[in-house]
């Protein structure tokens, strides 16, 4: 038994399972939440107000705290931490407050000015939804301050490797939204799923502050930002928001080229990229996620051999299961596709469409899975440039691959070029990281946070 044990904590970096396990919850909990919402709302006029009113607070929280803040803050954390644990502390304690005033004067001003942004999102509603958009979008106004917290108190917890409590939030902000629709949507209507999503939120940093009573970190306000851990920090975030609206900009592209290929081509690429991100995320974040912490900390103590060990290791399952995870899927893509889609005004011809896209959508799965453990390990040598020029180069492959083949192959071009733009992606971050891999340890412990690499 202990034999196995070891075999199994060799091979899965340590969280990994629970990772795994919960974003597969959250998954489930996923389509529990759609199918209530479909069920008690309907393709409405009130789910579609309810809908557009999470559009511009969600990409203010993305851009301003949770795209740039997930990158930097654990490897100067954990730097900090192994030389003075008051000072991580405090630096700890700036990004949470920092996060939290930024996104409540954010929100404040949209809270303001919330009948003009209407027209950004959905200028077709009529006057009795937009109406409706207004009082949702205010009353949701409170879900990205709570969401900015638990971003920022989520991370002491991955640094600390407490990836249960970390995991279980989404599944209880859904949980929220879930509760909100089946127990108080016929009396209030979209409202109770509205307020659902409020408690959500609230549970979202409920449950990441009591995991911080298993770490030795207390919340408490602080603005420390003249340090220079701190300096540090928006240094290294700064790319990484820039970089932000690459994947929706992906997503826009693949969207207008499906457009143009025929009748049912922007649905079949939808349903497809939703299964295909299903083992992405299972294997390829959450793996990469687990051995986050113990990368930065190596980093930290310049101990090259347990980085490139720990990294090599890393990018070695995750490319593993990844690959026979795109052959089973590729393998049961007709048959699942068909149960689980089929029926109805989804007809044969739409299920052959949808099954072709997601067999070839799993070429891209390995590779797609492949460039978060490189990129975490760039995070953790405290890098977040590169990440991004990859990213880049990525997408420019994507769009010249897409626009080449669309005539040619159709439909079969998007997960084709999806495919390319990921090989070129994982190649350019393994050529950016041999070399600072090789400089690790080479020099001693690594300099302090403020040493701008």
């Amino acid at each position: 038994m202990s034999l196995i044990r070891r075999l199994v904590e060799r091979i899965f970096p340590r969280g990994a399972l629970i990772l795994s396990s919960l974003t597969l919850g959250y998954f489930a909990m996923g389509i529990i939440r759609n199918r209530a919402l479909s069920t008690t709302f309907g393709a409405g006029p009130e789910l579609d107000a309810y809908n557009a009113a999470f559009k511009i607070p969600e990409i203010a929280l993305d851009v301003l705290v949770a795209a740039g803040l997930t990158a930097p803050f654990v490897p100067i954390f954990n730097g900090l931490r192994q030389r003075d644990e008051t000072a991580a502390f405090d630096f700890a304690r700036t990004v949470l407050t920092v996060a939290v005033l930024v996104m409540a004067v954010v929100i404040l001003i949209l809270f303001i000015v919330a009948p003009a942004t209407v027209d950004l999102v959905a200028s077709g509603f009529d006057p009795a939804t937009r109406a409706l958009y207004v009082d949702l979008f205010r009353l949701m106004c409170v879900t990205p301050i709570l969401f900015a917290a638990s971003i920022a108190v989520g991370e002491v917890l991955v640094a600390h490797q407490q990836f249960l409590f970390y995991a279980l939030a989404p599944i209880l902000y859904t949980t929220g939204v879930v509760i909100g629709t089946v127990f108080f949507g016929e009396r209030h209507g979209i409202y109770a799923t509205a307020a659902g999503a409020v408690g959500g939120a609230a549970a979202h940093l409920g449950i990441r502050t009591i995991g911080l009573l298993r770490t030795p970190f207390r919340i408490r306000p602080r603005l420390a930002i003249r340090t220079p851990a701190f300096r540090e920090f928006v240094r290294l975030m700064l790319p990484r928001m820039v970089s932000h609206p690459i994947d929706p900009l992906m997503l826009t592209y693949f969207t207008n080229l499906a457009s143009g290929i025929g009748v049912g081509a922007v649905s079949a690429f939808n349903f497809a990229s939703d299964y295909q991100v299903v083992p992405v995320s299972l294997i390829g974040v959450s793996f990469s996620l687990a051995v986050f912490p113990t990368l930065a900390a190596a980093y930290a103590a310049g101990d090259g051999t347990t980085f490139r060990a720990v990294l090599r290791r890393n990018v070695v399952t995750i490319g593993s299961l990844t690959i026979l995870a795109a052959i089973a899927l590729a393998v049961v893509a007709r048959p699942m596709v068909a149960i689980l889609l089929g029926g109805g005004e989804f007809g044969p011809d739409d299920v052959d469409r949808t099954a072709t896209v997601l067999t070839a959508y799993a070429l891209s799965i390995p590779f797609d899975s492949l460039s978060y453990p490189l990129s975490r390990a760039l995070y953790a040598t405290h890098n977040t440039i590169l990440q991004v020029v990859a990213s880049i180069a990525g997408f420019g492959t994507v769009v010249v691959v897409g626009s080449l083949l669309a005539g040619p192959v159709g439909i079969v071009a998007i997960p084709l070029a999806a495919a390319a733009g990921g090989i070129v992606k994982v190649a350019l971050l393994t050529v950016f990281l041999i070399p600072r891999l090789r400089r690790i340890g080479s020099d001693g412990p690594a300099m302090v946070a403020s040493e701008v690499r």
